[in-house]
């Protein structure tokens, strides 16, 4: 792969929905109180997905009769060190747009009472300008992908290796591997039927 191709990215299975309770507070001003257990076992007793959509469509624009299509769902729900993490299974368009870093953050939509305490989750939203001070969805190289262009670049780099050693030129398999991967293996050969008769 060139420095100048994109790599193949995973898209994150996990994403951050609410920062460390029990009290958070948006970057408004506006504040919330909520017990991380309690969101678990609603999630769960709720037993169904929860819909994770684009800047808010299903609070938005579904109540209007307007298209809230679905980004993903939420499978579980998890804490960590206080905070609510989710497990969302994507779409294929945003995966495609969280890939390309069109979309960072998850904004939880939530069910409240008149006091702000968070009784349960609604869903979540793609959103790039968060109200809470959540950690944006992580990409990271595709395991599986990397693996295969590591071997890719080792049987290059032996092909490489057989070519200059036949050459004359002294080379490592590490020196060839350097040499495949930055391009820079151009080196000239000898014409066919002189290397036919070293």
């Amino acid at each position: 792969m060139s420095t100048s191709e994109k790599p193949n990215l995973s898209i994150p299975m996990w994403g951050h929905l609410l920062p460390a309770g029990p009290q958070i507070e948006a970057r408004d001003g506006r504040k919330w109180t909520f017990d991380a257990a309690e969101i678990v076992a609603a999630f769960r007793a709720n037993g169904a997905s929860l819909p994770v959509d684009y800047e808010h469509g299903q609070d938005l624009a579904a109540p209007k009769g307007l298209l809230a299509p679905a980004a993903g769902w939420i499978e579980d729900v998890d804490v960590r060190d206080g905070a609510i993490w989710a497990q969302i299974e994507w779409t294929e368009r945003a995966a495609k747009l969280i890939t390309d870093r069109a979309y960072r953050f998850l904004s939880a939509s939530m069910r409240t009472t008149s006091d702000n305490r968070v009784l349960s989750l609604r869903g979540a939203a793609l959103v790039n300008r968060p109200a809470l001070r959540v950690e944006p969805l992580q990409t990271e190289p595709d395991e599986a992908e990397t693996a295969r262009e590591a071997s890719q670049l080792i049987c290059l780099a032996r092909e490489h290796l057989a070519d200059q050693t036949a050459l004359g030129r002294k080379l490592t398999l590490t020196d060839a591997i350097l040499s495949v991967r930055d391009g820079a293996h151009g080196l000239p050969h000898l014409p066919q039927d002189r290397k036919e008769t070293q």
